[in-house]
């Protein structure tokens, strides 16, 4: 926790080592373990709900950081959530081979089974991988798209249902190659604490509506799954696998 950052009390050039010692103080107080701290257990719970929802934002601001116009940027080591209540520091020491071998690892499962994967990395969510899985699907599909993300127009797209105000979606367009990139938000209106907001028994109706002359094949980047629709395609559908969803058109050669 950077306090110097706030510059209220102390500041970077301007340092209080008092009033920051007497503050880590207070903080490690509130934080200690004891039958008898009560902030703690009231505390506790909060920060899992937090935290959970938290991970659904992250993943819906990672697409949308990688799917939008212009190029990604990427702090090095953030792959997995990154706790840091000011902004990363490409200075700080990276365990890339932690990495590199967690990679390798993911890869290696996807090849086994996809869907499998994905639902091992829900379980174990709180970890990061399965943002790094994300990343790695999302940066592989600019890869393969080259052209669409680095020339493709953007393109609104609207919603439909219930829930039509809790998705953030768009479209990149570069023809014959379409895009679209669907992003849930503000979840906690959508489910309760502990529910999984995956297919459309979570998402209901609600449903997005295909650009003007867009394909109707389609093939989710990131689960693998393959969708068809010729004007609107359930959201529910689209992210019954993984809390976020990158369709490509699917291209007959």
């Amino acid at each position: 926790m950077k306090i110097t950052e706030a510059k209220v009390y102390t500041a970077w050039l301007k340092p209080d080592s008092d009033y920051e010692d007497n503050f880590m103080t207070f903080i490690d107080k509130i934080l200690a373990p004891s039958d008898k701290n009560r902030f703690l257990q009231e505390f506790l719970p909060f920060q899992k709900m937090v935290s959970e929802y938290g991970i659904y934002n992250s993943l819906s601001q990672t697409l949308i950081k990688i799917t939008s116009p212009g190029f990604p940027d990427f702090y090095q080591g953030s792959e997995f959530w990154d706790l840091n209540l000011v902004d990363p520091d490409n200075r700080r020491p990276v365990d890339f081979e932690l990495r590199t071998w967690l990679f390798r690892e993911l890869k290696a499962k996807e090849e086994e089974n996809r869907l499998k994967l994905i639902s091992e990395l829900f379980s174990t969510r709180e970890d990061g991988r399965i943002k790094m899985f994300l990343i790695y699907k999302t940066l592989s599909a600019r890869k393969e798209y080259k052209s669409l993300f680095e020339k493709g127009s953007y393109i609104p797209v609207e919603t439909t249902g219930k829930y039509k105000k809790n998705i953030v979606a768009f479209a990149r367009e570069h023809r014959p190659y379409y895009a679209i990139t669907v992003a849930p938000r503000f979840l906690t209106g959508v489910v309760e604490y502990g529910t999984i907001p995956l297919g459309r028994d979570v998402w209901k109706d609600t449903q997005i509506i295909l650009p003007k002359d867009a394909p109707s094949l389609w093939k989710e980047a990131i689960s693998g799954t393959e969708h068809k629709g010729k004007k609107k395609l359930f959201v529910g559908d689209i992210i019954k696998h993984f809390p976020a969803g990158l369709l490509v058109n699917v291209v007959k050669k």
